[in-house]
């Protein structure tokens, strides 16, 4: 009897330890089924983009089709004699022209095209990413170009802004690079006229009338957090209005940003089922301020609409 009651003992221990390390298999860090956590992906850059403005095309079979206007009034004089193939070839009529114009924050947002370069904020007067193509063949400027980019003004003539350059840094991330070095003289370069900012450029491609913002203020980041959906899944941006300027928040921590200003939170984060949630707060930045965020249901025309208000 003393036998069989110490073996009954010895079955029950067993099934709970395998109890506890099938459990512990189960809970190895990842999300268990019926977790919030698992709801959420990452987001689509080009779905989202597809929200906002889209890429012109224009065939310019002569002269006589120039300038090709896009939709937010940018104007794009670029005639065959300044181009050239990717061999250096000439290039004849007809050609291609496309452009995409971001001249809000809402486009900015949705194509996720911060206004930022190497880490420091920009205020900007608009993004533009302009390309040509013969055959199929990506065009470049010829060293030569008479090439002219006519940007309308929004708002008021800003003598001090410049021209600023995307570079690829891979994965649909455009850093801006000015075009001129401090010193160097070149006939390359934006002018204030009336109101529009006429660009000569050097390149087509990305784009951007800019100008550093130089701070006066103290400088801090901010820290964001959120318990459900992991910060990985939410994107994160700060507009700040004063300044014309859009950071877009990587992993949890933000660049340097002047303490003492205004600034608008977006985030955002998007279901597997494509279901939105959104979080806006709108704050003067304190020194080391943290950032909890907390994503409520939304709609993709809800959250378009506050876009719009920025």
């Amino acid at each position: 009897m003393k036998k069989i009651y110490i073996t009954l003992i010895s079955i029950v221990l067993l099934a709970i330890a395998c109890s506890k390390d099938r459990t512990m298999l189960l809970d190895d860090g990842n999300p268990t089924p019926g977790n919030p956590n698992d709801k959420f992906t990452t987001i689509d850059r080009a779905a989202l983009a597809k929200l906002g403005s889209q890429t012109e095309k224009k065939t310019i079979k002569s002269q006589d089709d120039l300038p090709f206007v896009g939709s937010q009034g940018t104007q794009v004089w670029l005639f065959d004699r300044d181009l050239r193939m990717p061999d250096g070839s000439a290039v004849s009529y007809p050609f291609e022209i496309e452009m995409l114009e971001l001249f809000t924050p809402k486009d900015m947002i949705l194509h996720q095209m911060p206004t930022v370069s190497r880490g420091r904020l920009l205020t900007t007067a608009g993004e533009m990413n302009i390309r040509a193509y013969k055959d199929g063949k990506e065009l470049k400027l010829d060293r030569y170009s008479s090439t002219q980019i006519i940007v309308p003004i929004k708002g008021r003539v800003d003598a001090n802004m410049e021209l600023f350059y995307g570079e690829d840094k891979g994965d649909g991330f455009i850093d801006w690079y000015p075009a001129n070095m401090p010193g160097v003289e070149t006939q390359w370069g934006l002018y204030p006229e009336g109101k529009t900012y006429v660009i000569f450029p050097e390149r087509i491609g990305w784009i951007n009338c800019d100008k550093f913002y130089n701070f006066t203020e103290a400088k801090t980041t901010i820290t964001f957090s959120s318990e459900n959906p992991p910060i990985e899944n939410i994107l994160i941006f700060l507009y700040f209005p004063d300044l014309q300027s859009l950071m877009q928040v990587y992993r949890n921590t933000s660049g340097e940003v002047p303490v003492g200003r205004t600034v608008k939170v977006v985030a955002i984060g998007i279901t597997k089922d494509e279901e939105y949630h959104s979080f806006f707060q709108e704050m003067v930045v304190q020194d080391k301020q943290k950032v909890e965020i907390k994503l409520t249901p939304t709609t993709k025309e809800s959250f378009l609409k506050y876009l719009d208000t920025l």
